[in-house]
């Protein structure tokens, strides 16, 4: 089968154009990694909202930002702990009791862990799996870029 030169050219630009978008994709996470390093406690509480979880070791500050993916709420949320009493819809699905959640294993999920000393933060790692398994540490990143995109809000201030 011959295919004409106009395809192959269409061809060639759109595999660019899915190849430029994957680059930008990874300076986008990236660059809000990069952009995180030097916040303080306070800058990321006021952009993320209260830690998940919270440590000390030493004079570092260990700071944990945790969200499950919900099927029924499209961007999750911070899990805030608790028990879940109730059962859910019942009837009907794999549950013969109801809806209840899932093994944590089960759950995709998104993980933020901030290493923070006096001057801020100093280490950022990622951790997520989405709803059917997959590594999704990009994509957890960027649940934390408009801590970056909004640095005209945090300018001076430096109070903990």
């Amino acid at each position: 089968m011959n295919r004409s030169p106009l395809v192959r050219v269409a061809a060639g630009l759109c595999a660019l154009a899915l190849v430029s978008c994957l680059g930008s994709y990874e300076q986008a996470v990236e660059e809000t990694r990069a952009g995180l390093i030097g916040k303080t406690g306070r800058q990321l509480r006021t952009c993320l909202g209260v830690p998940t979880d919270f440590d000390r070791d030493g004079d570092v500050e260990l700071l944990t930002y945790r969200w499950v993916w919900n099927p029924k709420v499209r961007n999750g949320g911070p899990v805030t702990g608790g028990i879940v009493i109730g059962r859910g819809g019942m009837g009907g699905g794999g549950d013969p009791l109801g809806s209840f959640p899932s093994d944590p294993e089960e759950q995709g999920f998104c993980q933020i862990d901030f290493a923070l000393d006096k001057q801020g933060v100093t280490k950022v790692t990622a951790t997520g799996r989405d709803e059917v398994g997959l590594r999704a540490d990009a994509e957890c990143m960027l649940r934390a870029r408009h801590c970056v995109d909004g640095d005209e809000d945090y300018e001076g201030d430096t109070d903990e």
